[in-house]
């Protein structure tokens, strides 16, 4: 199996999130995260609400590791005892059309975690949130953290198994949108040839309560992502 390496370019662009090269498909990655500028999807960015001042936690850098379906990240010189969570995309487009999204959300992206994950993801979802999630991990007082997950699903042309959820956890989301239907939902590689999408794997903070949300991120500040 061969591996496939990222890199990225000076660490200036790593602040802008550019990546150098593309990726290839495998089922093997050893790679950078980018930096993420800007405002996350709820508008909120790391300075804004993450403190750190003008340098904006420049030190910080991250790194994800997958191989089949043992998914590896870890984060340095970030903000300390803060938890992040990550998130893997689930909509794209092609040829000028928008497809996928979750299925129970309706939203572009799932919390990367195995299904068995699904309980408490559903639970924690547009209630009083957790200082815990089956895809977040805290930081210590040095503000290095990792993450590890043994899915259930193949990440890289792979499809998140919502089918694989109970009977009680479905009827429990459709409380909370009634429209949320228990079926497959495509992984979306935006570096894939024709398919486009903000990025496959991002890694937020939730600064500003400390909670997790389920299968919402919330309000929350993007730190990294991948490609």
């Amino acid at each position: 199996m061969t591996k496939v390496k990222m890199t990225t370019l000076a660490a200036a662009l790593l602040g802008m999130g550019t990546l150098c090269g593309a990726a290839l498909a495998s089922n093997e990655i050893d790679a950078a995260m980018s930096r993420v500028a800007g405002a996350s999807g709820s508008g909120h960015t790391v300075i804004d609400q993450c403190g750190g001042g003008t340098e904006n936690w420049d030190a910080a850098r991250a790194s994800i590791e997958i191989d089949d379906n043992d998914v590896k990240i870890k984060l340095k010189d970030a903000k300390p005892d803060t938890l992040y969570t990550v998130w893997v995309r689930l909509k794209g487009s092609s040829l000028g059309t928008s497809f996928g999204g979750s299925p129970v959300t309706n939203g572009g992206a799932t919390p990367l975690s195995p299904t068995s994950g699904l309980h408490q993801l559903i639970a924690d979802w547009v209630g009083s949130g957790s200082p815990t999630s089956p895809n977040g991990f805290h930081t210590d007082a040095n503000g290095n953290g990792s993450l590890r997950l043994d899915l259930d699903f193949p990440v890289l042309n792979g499809a998140y198994p919502f089918n694989r959820m109970s009977a009680d956890d479905l009827a429990l989301a459709q409380t909370k949108r009634p429209e949320a239907t228990a079926v497959p939902a495509a992984t979306v590689n935006p570096a894939d040839s024709g398919i486009g999408g903000p990025f496959l794997i991002r890694m937020v903070s939730h600064c500003q309560d400390g909670l997790s949300h389920g299968l919402s991120p919330a309000n929350r500040e993007a730190w990294f992502q991948y490609p």
